[in-house]
């Protein structure tokens, strides 16, 4: 028995079939109030991610864009808005077929920690402290 075949046959298996070629910020847009009101009970914060797929032979593009808007008694203090597209290729023997699901699921979860990355600091540059989105479940937002 050759175990560096059977490590070589698992890492295969394990490899995605995809590869990120390139990551843009196509737009980011962020404003907030002179005085934001942090701890106040009534604060309402929104978050909306969109994902859009489309596929051109073996290259999947994925534009992801996030909106965060946080509110006081109908009063908008912060507003932001991110769009991000990435850029992804099939290689060698993919077992995956459908690539738009691909762009929907696991390329949309590829992106987003950028766009977190890049509000969370633009809420840290903007004097707010850090606002970090939390975690999309993908998956579950494409059925």
């Amino acid at each position: 028995m050759n175990i560096n075949s059977d490590n070589e046959n698992d890492r295969k298996e394990m490899e995605s079939g995809f590869q990120i070629t390139n990551l843009i910020l196509l737009e980011s847009t962020f404003k907030r109030i002179p005085n934001i009101s942090f701890n106040a009970p009534n604060v309402h914060q929104e978050t909306k991610v969109d994902v859009n797929v489309s596929v051109n032979d073996n290259t999947v593009f994925v534009n992801e864009k996030v909106e965060y808007i946080q509110t006081l008694n109908d009063v908008e203090e912060i507003n932001c808005s991110i769009v991000m597209v990435g850029i992804f290729e099939k290689i060698g023997e993919s077992k995956l077929d459908d690539l738009e699901q691909f762009g929907n699921i696991n390329g949309a979860a590829i992106i987003f920690p950028y766009i977190r990355e890049h509000l969370t600091n633009l809420s840290a540059k903007a004097g707010l402290g850090l606002i970090i989105l939390p975690p999309v479940n993908f998956t579950k937002k494409t059925n």
